[in-house]
C-alpha cells in the first residue's frame, strides 16, 4: 500500500525561503520488479564542492553517491528525528473539514511501457475526531539540518556545468538516519522542479505535489555511518511520474478544498494525463485503472488521454532561464540575499 502525502516548502511573495520540512509522514512501497543497481560513478567536481560546503558551512558529514544522473545525499544523525509537541490552538489541520473520501488502498507502477493504478476509495462515514492536544513533529535539529541540505544544494548544482564525461544531476534522493534509533527520511526530487519552484514558477501547492517523501525503520540503519544499507539507483522519469500519479491522488481525495465527484475514476485519469503532460512524457501506451470497489477496469491510450485533465499547464517555464536566481542564506540569524544572473 502507498501513502503518498506529501509535503514541501511553502515560499513567501518576497523570496523564497529554503525551509523543506516535511510536515506529513508518508509510506511509499517500490513500484515495479527491482532492476539492476547501476554502477556507481566516480565522484563529480559538484558532489566534492557539495560535500565540502555541508562540512565547512554547516557540519554536516555527508556521503554522496553518483547514480546515473541520479545524486544521492546520505547523512547519518545521531540526534533523534522525530518529537511530540502540543498543537497550536490556532493550528489549521486542527479545525480543517474532514475530506469527503477514505483512500482504503492505493498503489501504481510503470511497466513495460504502460501505466498501472489500483485503487479502493470509499466515501467517508461520519466518525468522532479526537483531539488529544499534541501531535508528532519534526525536531529543530532535524529541520535545521534538513534546511541546510537544500541551501547547499541549491548554492552549489543550480549552475552546475558538468565536466566532460560527468553526468548531469537530474534528479536528488536525500536521506536522512537516525542510525541510534534506526530512522529514516527520504526526500525524491527533481532538480529541475527544485529550480522552477525557487524561480517562482511553480506556485507552492503545484511543487508539493511533486515532492516525494518516505519515511521508513529498519534495524540495518542502527550504526550505519557510511549508508550501506541503501540501494543506490537511478531514479528514471517513469517511475518518478508513477509515484508522482500517487501523491496526487492522494492530495486530491484527503486534502484538496475542491473535492472530486462521486464518479471520480475520471478525476483519476485526468490527473494522469495532467502529469504526463506537465513533464511532456509520451513514451507509454496504455494507462491502465481497476476500480477495486466498484471492481471497474478501463484501459486509455495515450492519445486518448488528451480528452482529460486540468486546463493549467505547468509543463514549461515560465520564467526565462536567464533570470535572476536569488539564494537565501543565514548568518547568524540575518538574511543574506545573493543574487546570480
Amino acid at each position: 500500500m502507498i501513502n503518498s502525502d506529501l509535503n514541501a516548502p511553502r515560499a513567501s511573495t518576497s523570496f523564497k525561503r529554503l525551509v523543506l520540512s516535511f510536515f506529513f509522514l508518508l509510506t511509499m512501497a517500490g513500484c515495479g520488479g527491482e532492476k539492476p543497481a547501476p554502477v556507481l560513478m566516480s565522484m563529480t567536481a559538484a558532489q566534492k564542492k557539495f560535500e565540502q560546503k555541508c562540512r565547512e558551512d554547516f557540519d554536516l558529514h555527508v556521503i554522496t553517491r553518483m547514480a546515473g544522473s541520479t545524486l544521492w545525499i546520505y547523512l547519518p544523525v545521531k540526534d533523534p528525528i522525530f518529537d511530540y509537541e502540543a498543537q497550536k490552538e490556532n493550528s489549521g489541520e486542527a479545525h480543517k473539514k474532514p475530506s469527503k473520501f477514505t483512500v482504503q488502498y492505493l498503489d501504481g507502477n510503470f511497466k513495460d511501457g504502460n501505466f498501472f493504478f489500483e485503487y479502493d476509495i470509499v466515501t467517508r462515514k461520519k466518525v468522532k475526531a479526537e483531539d488529544y492536544g499534541y501531535s508528532s513533529s519534526y525536531t529543530d535539529n532535524y529541520v535545521k539540518a534538513q534546511n541546510n541540505l537544500f541551501t547547499a544544494i541549491s548554492d552549489v548544482f543550480f549552475n552546475a556545468k558538468p565536466k566532460a564525461g560527468e553526468a548531469d544531476v537530474k534528479f536528488v534522493v536525500i536521506v536522512i538516519t537516525d542510525i541510534k534509533k534506526g530512522i529514516e527520511t527520504k526526500a525524491t526530487l527533481s532538480l529541475e522542479d527544485f529550480k522552477r519552484y525557487m524561480s517562482g514558477d511553480l506556485p507552492y501547492e503545484e511543487y508539493m505535489k511533486r515532492f516525494l517523501a518516505d519515511t521508513k525503520g529498519g534495524q540495518s540503519m542502527i550504526g550505519d555511518e557510511t549508508g550501506s544499507h541503501l540501494q543506490y539507483k537511478d531514479v528514471a522519469l517513469p517511475e518518478f511520474l508513477a509515484k508522482q500519479i500517487i501523491n496526487r491522488i492522494n492530495f486530491k481525495f484527503t486534502r484538496s478544498d475542491f473535492e472530486p465527484p462521486d464518479d471520480y475514476d475520471k478525476t483519476i485519469t485526468g490527473i494522469i494525463a495532467d502529469t504526463a503532460r506537465y513533464y511532456h512524457f509520451e513514451k507509454f501506451s496504455t494507462a491502465r485503472l481497476h476500480n477495486l470497489r466498484l471492481q471497474k477496469e478501463f484501459v486509455f491510450e495515450r492519445n486518448q488521454l488528451a480528452q482529460f485533465g486540468d486546463d493549467t499547464d505547468f509543463s514549461s517555464p515560465k520564467i526565462p532561464s536567464q533570470g535572476k536566481l536569488i539564494h537565501i542564506r543565514f548568518d547568524n540569524g540575518e538574511v543574506q540575499l545573493n543574487e546570480e544572473q
